[in-house]
């Protein structure tokens, strides 16, 4: 098969949707190199054309007035490529299709990552919800098949959109094989120096913004006895950055916590392995990928009730009330204190990143493409 996807997020977003896109594209292409790979990408490349370059995919870039204006190219050029390339399945990766049809022979999939902005409408703008409400409602509406990357997720599409069942998928993702593989001593020490980490901590990574929880775990750090407080080591970036700090320096936590800003996976796998336990208390997710990499960075884990949390966390992750404080604090310090606990968590963690894969999640999109097209 001739199996296209709209690049934006696979070449220009280093985080989330980009590592999905990413994911989703290299693992096919190692598991199923027999089918042709078009990555359609509106904007110059630079460096991570050697990602497409080295899994042998066709990058299609576009037209010098598609390059000026992306979005029109991504609305009106990609289905005129598309047509070109003799393509049998386009996949848009990010919730979005192009406006414009496709030629008959090319079928179409989207992947739904959340629906959030519904869910929890009072995290996002007036303006941005209608938005993302009309353009993913159509992608859906006109896609072949919605591919929905949690249970949860699938089941919103279904009750806020009136998907029918029949043409949605569940097809989880992966995350990056680098989580997965051993690092040497020198490295290790290497980025420990770096970010001045202190001897056991606890790790958060995601964006900083009110979703995500991090208001929460500063406060049930300050709730834990100075005589065994954990560090803090918070990843990443975001609005609510500036308050965080100051929530820190209110609570007299700055001994305790570093925040380490965007990192690059070789950095924040080392991160990861050398955590004592990954702390995650978003009050929701379409998937939670962090948690995923956590699992397969052999560190135990602690996350939310509610949402989609338990489909990557499994029997591996202990669950804690989204906002509540005193619980979340208790069960890191009961984590902290408790090396045979910690110790069982790991083991169940590699046990439950086994269901993730990238040989497994690939062949389940390509269960889905093989519903739509040509098997050539």
């Amino acid at each position: 098969m001739h199996i296209g996807f709209d690049a934006k997020r696979f070449f220009h977003n280093p985080t989330g949707l980009g590592n999905y896109a990413r994911s989703t594209v290299l693992g096919l292409a190692l598991h199923y190199p027999q089918h042709r790979y078009i990555l359609y990408n509106a904007r110059g490349s630079e460096g991570s054309c050697t990602i497409s370059a080295k899994a042998d995919l066709v990058v299609h870039e576009a037209c010098p007035l598609g390059r000026v204006v992306p979005p029109l190219w991504r609305t009106f050029g990609i289905p005129r490529a598309a047509e070109a390339d003799s393509l049998d399945i386009f996949h848009g990766l990010s919730h979005e299709l192009p406006l414009t049809r496709f030629a008959r022979r090319t079928r179409t999939v989207v992947s739904m990552h959340d629906l959030l902005f519904l869910t929890h409408p009072h995290l996002y703008p007036w303006l941005d919800r209608h938005i993302y409400a009309l353009k993913y409602k159509v992608s859906c509406q006109r896609a072949d098949l919605v591919v929905a990357i949690s249970q949860k997720t699938a089941e919103d599409v279904h009750n806020l959109f009136g998907i029918p069942w029949e043409r949605i998928r569940v097809a989880y993702q992966s995350c990056a094989e680098i989580f997965s593989r051993s690092i040497d001593r020198a490295e290790l020490d290497r980025v420990r120096r770096t970010h001045a980490l202190p001897g056991d901590y606890v790790l958060f990574v995601g964006s900083l913004v009110a979703r995500k929880g991090v208001q929460t775990l500063v406060a049930a750090l300050a709730e834990i006895p100075a005589s065994s407080r954990p560090g803090l080591v918070i990843v990443g970036t975001g609005p609510l950055e500036e308050s965080l700090r100051a929530q820190v320096r209110a609570l007299g936590l700055e001994a305790w916590t570093r925040f380490a800003g965007r990192v690059q996976d070789e950095a924040l796998a080392a991160l990861y392995r050398m955590a004592t336990v990954f702390v995650y208390p978003s009050v929701g997710e379409g998937f939670g990928i962090p948690i995923l990499e956590a699992l397969h960075s052999r560190v135990p884990v602690i996350t939310s009730t509610g949402s989609c949390f338990t489909e990557p966390g499994g029997d591996a992750a202990l669950y804690t009330t989204p906002g509540d404080v005193t619980e979340l604090a208790k069960t890191i310090d009961r984590v902290m204190g408790d090396q045979s606990l910690r110790q069982s968590m790991i083991a169940r963690g590699l046990a439950q990143a086994e269901k993730f894969q990238p040989s497994c999640t690939s062949a389940r999109l390509m269960d889905v493409y093989a519903e739509l097209g040509p098997s050539r």
